[in-house]
């Protein structure tokens, strides 16, 4: 039998033992035993045998093989991970098309997209469909507080609940929803909507003077709005009702900065720094960069 004829014999059993194992073997150890097989001209043939008879008497292969799992999965136990499911943000980066629209369209259908920094990387989206999806869960959802609000404001206009505080509050939160989506809402509804809520925030403020968050919110709008005389009378009325609070002496900064009263910020600084009270980061960081003395001290000190 000459050469050639013994390597296509060789070739013939090393193609039937790849072909015995393929079915039935992760394809990581059928390969590396086909290799084996092969560099050995007849004897690799025997030898993975005899390897598999060993453990075939031994038990053996009783063990879990972690490359038995399926493709795509980890090869560690703990939790599942699944191919099709990603973080929303993150489905953007996605280059297949057709995989990407399944991901967003899918959390739209199923109302699971709350995030509107999501929506509005969807809504400039190059893929039309989409953008047509983001922009109508968006219009949807401003017409459903459009709704509520409407169904609100004209309970309280006859009259019903005007004096119920829970009510009240709920009606405050349906319109600081809907002033959240400022993108979507022309200057002039914005401009009433935003009064109203300045207006109910004064009432809720008289009517539960312990909850400092009416003062702080109203200030914050008074001060959007640029009426900087109001917004002084409410950070007196919180200073009043919450003298050992730091955020008393932070609206006054707030309201100082956007005034561009320098002079009484700095007294503002002077009050908080002397305020027997335990400082947070943020208001330690507004005393360092207004601060003007401390700045004086340290150019005497560097000279």
């Amino acid at each position: 039998m000459d050469f050639y004829a013994i390597l296509l014999l060789h070739l013939a059993v090393t193609l039937i033992y790849f072909l015995g194992n393929s079915w039935r073997k992760p394809r990581l150890q059928v390969v590396t035993e086909t290799v084996i097989a092969l560099a050995i001209p007849f004897f690799g043939v025997l030898l993975m045998v005899s390897y598999r008879l060993c453990c075939l008497l031994l038990a053996l292969n009783g063990g879990r093989q972690p490359e038995a799992e399926q493709e795509g999965e980890a090869f560690f136990q703990g939790t599942s991970l699944n191919a099709d499911i990603i973080p929303l943000n993150d489905a953007f980066l996605v280059e297949d098309v057709q995989k990407k629209r399944q991901f967003f369209t899918g959390a739209i259908k199923q109302a699971v997209v709350d995030n509107e920094s999501i929506l509005q990387m969807a809504m400039h989206d190059r893929d039309r469909e989409i953008a047509y999806y983001a922009v109508a869960l968006l219009t949807a959802r401003m017409e459903k507080l459009e709704n509520e609000l409407f169904s609100r404001e004209t309970m309280m206009v006859s009259g019903e609940g005007q004096e119920n505080v829970p009510r009240l509050e709920e009606y405050a939160q349906l319109l600081k929803n809907y002033l959240a989506q400022e993108k979507f809402i022309d200057h002039v509804t914005y401009a009433k909507k935003q009064g109203d809520y300045i207006g109910l925030l004064d009432y809720l403020k008289k009517a539960c003077p312990d909850k400092m968050e009416y003062y702080i919110e109203e200030i914050d709008h008074l001060l959007a709005t640029k009426n900087y005389v109001e917004a002084e009378l409410v950070c007196a009325e919180l200073k009043e009702r919450f003298p050992e609070n730091e955020e008393s002496y932070m609206m006054y900064i707030r309201l100082y900065q956007s005034w561009r009263k320098p002079r009484q910020l700095q007294q503002k600084i002077r009050e908080l720094k002397a305020c027997p009270i335990e400082l947070s980061q943020e208001a330690l960081r507004a005393i360092r960069y207004w601060d003007k003395d401390g700045h004086r001290q340290e150019e005497a000190i560097h000279g």
